[in-house]
């Protein structure tokens, strides 16, 4: 029930946006007439680029479980990453159901439940943390956000060590939810990574934002669209940031208007600016969403045995159509 009421907010949400924005937004024709003159080299760029953020995060993943010692392959990593990815921005409750696929996965390669448990949460960790700093370099490079910014951050620095530094919250903790507290004693635990292995999981975690935002920064340039480095990166978090937070799995809507706003507040044409955003998301939401579908239908042995029958079949019939597979005598009655 309340994901149905959601779904109408969401839609609510999105058409009201429209009629008001609808006089703003450029013509499809105007858009398509920018996309047929892009640069392909460029494009190709912003590919490789998204291709390899998903890599690195697929890596992130790996080396935690290696860290807990269950060994994964970098192939299954990288299925498991585009499928979870897949869930969480094309269902309902995609987050939710992300979780309980990758822990299933993640057991079936012989990871324990405080392993799961510490990779998913210490995963989140990293790419919230690294995302929050490119969030403060972006808005630190604003100069109307940047006193505001520091504002906040030093504020937020203060309550964080208030809290760290107060004994008796985490023994109230401890007593009101012990399940969760016990779980939580597990997952720490069960990963043992030092200072070199910190260093290199929040370098992978920032190397994933990293490259997902060269994606965006080579579709600019493909298109032939100039901004400043600072106005995009914060287009960029603001965009993420509100696809987040989103009623509509993947930010479907929001993303687009947040990143159009941003490139013709920053002096594009709609025509550009509506160009960048379709190309953007086409490589980072839609062809990874047909991807990780791809690699969970794969990851199925069910589906691997029926896709292995229907290649020896396609293989027994080549052969028995090839003039090599008859008799002699008719063989020979071939040119």
């Amino acid at each position: 029930m309340f994901m149905g009421w959601r779904w109408v907010a969401a839609l609510a949400i999105g058409g009201g946006a429209y009629l008001v924005l609808r006089d703003e937004l450029p013509e499809p024709g105007e858009i398509w007439a920018t996309i047929t003159n892009v640069s392909p080299a460029w494009l190709g760029v912003a590919v490789v680029a998204e291709a390899m953020s998903m890599a690195v995060f697929a890596r992130l993943f790996r080396r935690l479980l290696t860290l807990g010692g269950t060994k994964l392959s970098l192939g299954r990593a990288l299925a498991i990453t585009y499928a979870r990815n897949a869930f969480s921005n094309s269902l309902p409750a995609g987050p939710v159901v992300s979780i309980a696929y990758t822990t299933r996965e993640f057991g079936r390669v012989g990871a324990s439940r405080p392993l799961i448990a510490a990779t998913l949460v210490l995963a989140a960790f990293y790419s919230g943390v690294t995302f929050g700093v490119l969030s403060l370099v972006a808005l630190l490079g604003s100069p109307a956000t940047r006193v505001p910014t520091l504002v906040i951050a030093l504020a937020v620095v203060a309550v964080t060590a208030m809290l760290m530094g107060t004994r008796p919250l985490v023994g109230v903790l401890r007593r009101r939810m012990p399940r969760l507290s016990a779980e939580l004693d597990a997952a720490r635990t069960a990963i043992r990574a030092e200072r070199r292995d910190h260093l290199i999981l929040a370098g992978l975690a920032l190397l994933n934002w990293l490259l997902d935002v060269a994606c965006l920064v080579a579709v600019c340039v493909a298109v032939g669209v100039e901004i400043g480095p600072y106005t995009m990166l914060l287009g960029y978090v603001a965009a993420k940031g509100a696809q987040a937070l989103a009623l509509i799995p993947g930010g479907i809507g929001v993303v687009e208007i947040g990143l159009a706003a941003t490139f013709v507040a920053a002096g594009a044409t709609g025509g550009t600016a509506g160009a960048v955003v379709a190309l953007y998301r086409l490589i980072s939401y839609w062809a990874i969403l047909v991807t990780g579908w791809l690699a969970w239908a794969f990851l199925h042995d069910e589906v691997r045995a029926a896709a292995k029958a229907v290649g020896r079949f396609l293989l027994r019939a080549a052969a028995t159509m090839s003039p090599f597979a008859l008799p002699p005598t008719e063989r020979s009655a071939h040119p």
